[in-house]
């Protein structure tokens, strides 16, 4: 299968291509940089902005499924101001989704973001999330929404609890947060490992989920 990864250089992208490499995909990493990138027979390394729809045009092309890892940083500049990257670089990986007529879109949001809001452990749904990151929630329930009223017959939301460090464990999925017990954490390498298994798993396709350890 060939995947492109949008959001490569970050923690959770360059677990994922890991992950997608070992699995024997075709993986292209599309990043702003590509400092210290891995070498293998199956990665293409693509420099570029998905926020400049030229640059998403010309990687998406003859994928078979596109996985989304990038988001805006939590710092000074998004507690205080208003993010758009995940709605704008989303809108543009859709169109050209759209436009191509095929491809498999698995988008990585948060918990917090859209009906996932006030959900997760205590001090994350009642300071962390309505506080810290009440603006780029508002980013990744922009970006939801993009996806969700796209004409894409094949997406996935996946929506990872708090991110931690540690090895691939057992992920509990969660499509109704309101009859499951409250989710907690997640290990960036089992984000990782769920984000490519969905690759191919259709069985959640047009539904967003909430992935937790």
């Amino acid at each position: 299968m060939r995947i492109l990864i949008i959001g490569a250089n970050g923690a959770v992208g360059r677990l994922t291509v890991e992950r997608a490499l070992s699995e024997g995909h075709a993986v292209t990493a599309f990043a702003r940089s590509h400092h210290e990138a891995p070498t293998h027979p199956q990665l293409t390394n693509v420099t570029g902005d998905v926020t400049q729809a030229a640059d998403v045009n010309a990687a998406v092309l003859n994928h078979d499924v596109v996985i989304l890892t990038f988001g805006a940083p939590l710092n000074a500049d998004t507690v205080l101001h208003q993010p758009s990257l995940c709605e704008t670089g989303t809108r543009h990986v859709v169109a050209a989704l759209e436009t191509a007529g095929s491809g498999r879109l698995i988008c990585m949001t948060s918990i917090g973001a859209g009906n996932s809001a006030h959900h997760g452990r205590f001090i994350f749904r009642n300071l962390v999330a309505p506080i810290m990151l009440g603006r780029i929630m508002k980013d990744r329930t922009a970006q939801e929404e993009v996806v969700q009223n796209a004409s894409l017959q094949n997406w996935v939301i996946a929506r990872p609890t708090e991110l931690a460090d540690g090895e691939a464990a057992p992920v509990r999925i969660i499509r109704d947060l309101e009859n499951e017990p409250e989710p907690t954490t997640i290990t960036r390498a089992s984000l990782a490992r769920t984000l490519v298994d969905l690759a191919s798993d259709q069985q959640f396709d047009r539904n967003a989920i909430t992935l937790t350890n």
